[in-house]
């Protein structure tokens, strides 16, 4: 037998096999994807980026169980500890803690608030190797700018969500796609999700994203 992940030869009785559902939360937070086979994809002209999300795509298909060897399942193990406080869904991350830095709305309803796995990825999430193709930014001061704009906008509007369920604002950022240098707008929505039997507030897209100079 095989390792899926990295391709070791595993002896009977030391494979373990996780389902389709926890690997697809382990490949939104870096495993799942061997350099070798990022590397052959980028040999033949694909970008780093659209490699790995091509790889991501093709994996998220298989429905069945994926069979990992005892360093990649001490890896994943080591992931889904430090993880276990983000990820609430395999759709929603969850940032409580610095939307209740940010107050505003988010003090007055009082809710835990998520961000859905599109907002994530292209309005926060951002590595050392983001900056190296694009241009420098900080991970954490672009959750901030999300929350802040999401926080300030909902309080001065808080009754109208109150009465319609849903807030709607935009905010800019340089999406993570491996190529732009320029912000763009992004619209967003604020509204009210049940997550594991608790009412919480999720930021997801809510449009196209446009240049801010439209």
């Amino acid at each position: 037998m095989l390792c899926d992940v990295c391709n070791t030869r595993i002896s009977d009785g030391e494979e373990e096999h996780i389902t389709p559902e926890v690997f697809s939360f382990l490949l939104d937070n870096g495993f799942g994807i061997h350099e070798s086979n990022i590397r052959m994809l980028t040999e033949t002209g694909i970008p780093r980026h659209d490699a790995e999300e091509s790889l991501k795509r093709t994996y998220r298909q298989s429905s069945s169980d994926w069979l990992l060897c005892t360093q990649c399942v001490a890896r994943a193990k080591a992931i889904l500890a430090v993880e276990n406080e983000r990820w609430v869904t395999t759709n929603y991350i969850a940032v409580t803690q610095t939307a209740e830095e940010v107050g505003m709305g988010f003090d007055i309803i009082g809710a835990p608030v998520a961000l859905s796995r599109d907002v994530w990825n292209e309005c926060v999430k951002w590595t050392d190797q983001d900056s190296e193709l694009q241009e420098y930014q900080e991970q954490d001061a672009r959750l901030w700018d999300v929350l802040f704009t999401g926080g300030g906008t909902l309080q001065i509007k808080v009754n109208q969500f109150l009465a319609r369920g849903f807030h709607n604002y935009s905010v800019v950022c340089i999406p993570r796609d491996g190529t732009s240098h320029g912000a763009i707008k992004v619209p967003l929505l604020i509204r009210q999700e049940e997550i594991c039997d608790k009412a919480w507030l999720v930021i997801e897209k809510a449009g196209k994203a446009v240049s801010v100079d439209d």
